[in-house]
């Protein structure tokens, strides 16, 4: 009977080890919408009178004084981190506070009366980020910035330009004209936008699903060192100033990939976890759609190899020496080196919820890690660095604006890289009305650019298998005779593809030796393994370009006139350029007429010409080349976020 008792006491002992090791995962893993009832959604943090404004503007970074903060936290936070002046014990005097209330006031662009009006308490009462509103702004003035500066401004004046109509493609046209438009504008940019981004949820929780298949998930317990390894806490504890760990620009990392992690003791307790690392991920993209860096989760490696620890949790959390405050106020806070938490009682849902209440994940940890990699708060109510969560921004179809894209780009610089082919691809709607877009191709993926934005698609780069049916990674040239097929040339082949159907015609690739062999009596044929492709729409040629040498074809000579070829020549007096301009390269990566500009362009590694002189109106063929610099400034946030 002893025997018996002792095996049961030790049973009921090892019960809660037990559970901890099996509920622990299943309660993070599982949806947690039968809460919401018990949940706390209603704000805590409604600023009512003066007592209430004096907390939230000194939080906040608009008094220095101490005031009245009768509140939930003392502030020894605010002493160690943002550097109060010697006399932050005193109260805050009346004018004092008045400058405090215009100032913010003048923030969020209101009217800056210096009262305490309904509308300024109701502002300071909606929820936001815990930064400062007065942090370090991103450094300003340096030659970069200046060049994305005036990308922006060409960018606008393009923005401008009439449509491009070009009747002499296709006669194929219910008005009698045929009109190139732009496929990507206002609403179906912004359906593309959350189309993607819902795949893109889909996919990452696919994966995780997926790895974790027959693996038993190990819950590291991380120490407060561990924890604190990057605080800023720390660092103000030991006095050492921020800026020692700023590069030049700014920049807060100084390596191309970066690698984050959600603590394990840190999962929210309001979604499952899938959804929380798949939403973060998201986030991490989209900066890494605008700037030369990639974003990795990294759930393996020590502790000490992570460079953004991310945590969910409820007032005193995770060793942070700064507690959250409950439902409304402050939801999240970052800090410029690493550390990024959310509010756990904040109602939380990922884009896939049909909840209408509630303010998306995605939208408050894309502003996170813009704190993160440096940036501070703005005025801009669209721009993602807007501290406030008001209703009118908690649409999940939102991206980066134009000035998030700037301000960042001034920290890190713009995305750069070769491409393996560039054209415009036309084709016919339903109503034969013709359309077109930009593709720039580069190994196993490819972006579309959308010309109306001036900004590549949301969500690109993909990949050319998954999307291009039948079309082989890295094409050597692509050329387009028609609306209805377009050509792919790769090695020693070329594919034919159906451009209503989505697919390689069936019968193909064929040999490029077969089909551009040499004419009657020569022996001279179209060489395999080519750098580049272009059909001239002037005089109807198809180009191949290869080493130093370019051979014209006549792309719809009669039978017994076709073969290699017009001519044969070299690239630099085919296409002679400008005096004082630098000549073009042997070896060019891409040729490519913009039906846009109505130019042609060549590509060489990074570097961009264009023929000055091309124009369809001329029966003449003319050509004088420029030497443009870099593509980067004309192209903007062609990033390479797949890793390859």
């Amino acid at each position: 009977m002893l025997v018996w008792r002792q095996v049961l006491v030790g049973l009921l002992r090892a019960l809660p080890l037990v559970l901890v090791a099996v509920g622990e995962p299943f309660y993070q893993r599982r949806d947690h919408l039968d809460q919401d009832n018990y949940l706390s959604t209603s704000n805590e943090n409604i600023v009512r009178d003066r007592t209430d404004a004096e907390y939230v503007l000194s939080k906040y970074g608009y008094l220095l004084c101490q005031g009245n903060r009768q509140k939930r936290e003392s502030s020894s936070y605010f002493q160690g981190l943002r550097g109060l002046s010697e006399g932050s014990g005193v109260g805050c005097d009346e004018r004092a506070v008045k400058t405090a209330i215009q100032t913010y006031q003048r923030t969020y662009n209101l009217p800056a009366t210096g009262e305490l009006d309904d509308q300024t308490k109701s502002l300071m009462s909606t929820s936001r980020c815990g930064n400062l509103d007065s942090e370090r702004k991103a450094k300003r003035g340096t030659d970069q910035d200046a060049g994305i500066k005036s990308r922006a401004s060409t960018a606008d004046g393009e923005d401008n330009r009439t449509q491009l109509q070009h009747s002499r493609l296709s006669k194929r046209s219910t008005r009698g004209k045929s009109q190139l438009i732009h496929i990507l504008s206002g609403e179906k940019s912004k359906a593309r936008s959350q189309e993607y981004k819902k795949r893109h949820l889909e996919d990452y929780i696919a994966k995780i699903r997926s790895e974790a298949k027959g693996e038993k998930r190990i819950l590291h317990r991380y120490t407060p060192a561990e924890r604190k390894r990057r605080s800023v806490h720390v660092w103000a504890r030991k006095g050492l100033p921020l800026g020692k760990y700023l590069g030049e620009n700014g920049e807060i990392f100084n390596k191309k990939v970066v690698r984050w992690r959600v603590l394990t003791t840190g999962f929210s307790t309001r979604i499952p976890v899938e959804d929380q690392r798949a939403t973060i991920d998201l986030a991490f993209r989209m900066w890494s759609e605008v700037i030369p860096m990639r974003f990795t989760e990294d759930n393996k490696g020590h502790i000490n190899d992570i460079d953004i620890e991310i945590a969910f949790g409820k007032g005193s959390h995770v060793d942070c020496l700064h507690d959250f405050d409950g439902n409304g106020g402050e939801i999240a806070h970052s800090w410029s080196a690493g550390n990024m938490h959310f509010d756990d009682e904040e109602n939380f849902k990922s884009i896939r919820s049909h909840t209408k209440d509630g303010i998306y994940l995605l939208r408050v940890a894309v502003h996170e890690i813009g704190h993160v990699l440096g940036l501070s708060h703005t005025n801009k109510s669209q721009s993602i660095m807007y501290a406030i969560y008001h209703s009118e921004i908690l649409d999940p179809q939102f991206e980066l604006t134009k000035d998030d894209r700037r301000d960042i780009q001034a920290i890190y610089g713009v995305c750069t890289g070769k491409f393996s082919t560039v054209f415009d691809w036309v084709r016919v709607r339903a109503d034969n009305e013709l359309i077109y877009n930009t593709y720039f191709f580069r190994e196993n993926h490819y972006w579309m650019y959308d010309n109306h934005n001036n900004r590549t698609r949301y969500g690109d780069p993909l990949f050319i298998a998954r999307e291009w049916d039948g079309v082989p990674d890295n094409p050597d040239g692509y050329v387009q005779f028609t609306p209805y097929f377009s050509y792919f040339f790769k090695g020693e082949y070329y594919y034919k593809y159906d451009s209503s159907k989505d697919h390689v015609v069936a019968g193909w690739p064929r040999k490029i030796s077969e089909d551009f062999g040499p004419k009657a009596g020569l022996t001279e044929s179209v060489p395999d393994h080519l750098d580049t492709v272009f059909y001239d729409l002037r005089d109807k040629n198809i180009y191949f370009f290869k080493d130093a040498d370019v051979y014209v074809y006549k792309a719809n000579a009669p039978e017994a006139e076709r073969g290699c070829c017009v001519r044969k020549n070299k690239i630099v007096d085919e296409f002679p350029s400008e005096p004082g301009h630098k000549a073009l390269p042997a070896n060019l990566d891409a040729v490519y007429y913009s039906f846009r500009d109505q130019m042609m362009y060549f590509f060489k590694g990074e570097e961009l010409w264009r023929n000055k002189l091309y124009d369809l109106r001329h029966t003449t063929i003319q050509n004088k080349i420029e030497y443009l610099g870099n593509w980067w400034n004309k192209w903007v946030d062609i990033c390479d976020v797949i890793v390859t």
